[in-house]
């Protein structure tokens, strides 16, 4: 009867270990598989391999071609977080982000990426987007970057620039809805529903950087934070001018492109080239036609030959 207590004592023991074990199996169950590359890994938390190991190849050769341009590679690898429910991405990401939303840079160089309902084939460019946060953050050692930089370098080296975003940028330009480097930044901290207006006239910002200055400005930009200046200080150092004195002179260059002279020029541009299309559409169909008729004619021809009289039918 004496041992009992000690029985008992060996068997909460027992019960603890089991605990901590399971807990720490738990812990690695959630946080998944991890496939590592040369510059990033993957955290896969319930995907399938074959999804996880695209993505890290994509991820991979995104970060090798912006760590290049942007002259700065992170110190250690960038962590890209593949969550499988909206709920483990609000846990992580501190449901602070808009709707619109699909995946964040964090510090510590991780990117979180939301479960992406219907948008993973555009996977690869939204994690480009977010590299190059990442790159800019770990380069300025978190100090601040004005969004219109910020964002502009994730568009401009992950981004896609069309005919739509070029007319898009016309009527907003013909409306007077032009946006300041201030009215950018505080887009993106209010969430504005127009935010896809900001991320392509932040684009255009760092290409005419990137156009006036040569393919050096950014690193050399990002080189200057990385020695402890400021933004206003490194851009200065970097072009020459103040980053206000830039806005005005890129602002001006919006509203000269993108203004009235665009939509007398790219607009019937446009109309024309969908018209040309139209009429090669037209024709294609109208000789698919004309061959159709030819070989019902040919059909028919045929039919007409063993055709027999109705008279002699019914001999």
């Amino acid at each position: 009867m004496n041992d009992l207590p000690v029985l008992k004592c060996l068997l909460r023991l027992y019960a603890l270990i089991f605990g901590i074990i399971l807990v720490m199996f738990t812990r690695v169950s959630a946080e998944g598989e991890t496939l590592k590359g040369t510059f990033v890994e993957v955290v896969s938390e319930g995907m399938r391999t074959e999804f996880a190991l695209e993505t890290l190849a994509g991820a991979d050769e995104s970060c090798r071609f912006i760590t290049g341009s942007l002259g700065y590679l992170p110190e250690g690898p960038v962590t890209i977080i593949l969550t499988t429910t909206d709920r483990r991405f609000g846990d992580l990401t501190g449901n602070n982000l808009p709707e619109w939303g699909a995946a964040v840079a964090l510090p510590g160089n991780r990117i979180v990426v939301s479960p992406l309902p219907g948008q993973k084939y555009d996977l690869h460019r939204i994690l480009a987007h977010e590299i190059v946060h990442v790159v800019i953050d770990n380069a300025a050692k978190e100090a601040f970057v004005p969004r219109w930089f910020h964002e502009g370098c994730a568009q401009y080296l992950s981004g896609e620039w069309g005919v739509r975003n070029m007319l898009y940028m016309s009527v907003k330009v013909v409306r007077g809805e032009v946006l300041t480097f201030e009215d950018i930044q505080n887009i993106f901290v209010s969430g504005y529903s127009d935010a896809a207006f900001a991320y392509d006239l932040s684009m255009l910002a760092v290409r005419r950087l990137v156009g006036t200055y040569g393919k050096t400005v950014l690193p050399s930009i990002l080189r200057g934070m990385r020695n402890g200046a400021d933004f206003p200080t490194a851009f200065y150092a970097a072009t020459g001018l103040w980053p206000s004195e830039y806005e005005g002179d890129f602002l001006g260059h919006v509203r000269s492109v993108y203004g009235k002279r665009a939509l007398y020029t790219a607009i019937p541009g446009t109309w024309t080239a969908i018209v040309l299309l139209a009429v090669v559409v037209y024709i294609i169909k109208r000789r698919r036609t004309r061959r159709l008729l030819s070989e019902w004619e040919v059909v028919e021809a045929a039919e007409k030959i063993i055709k027999f009289p109705e008279d002699n039918l019914y001999d």
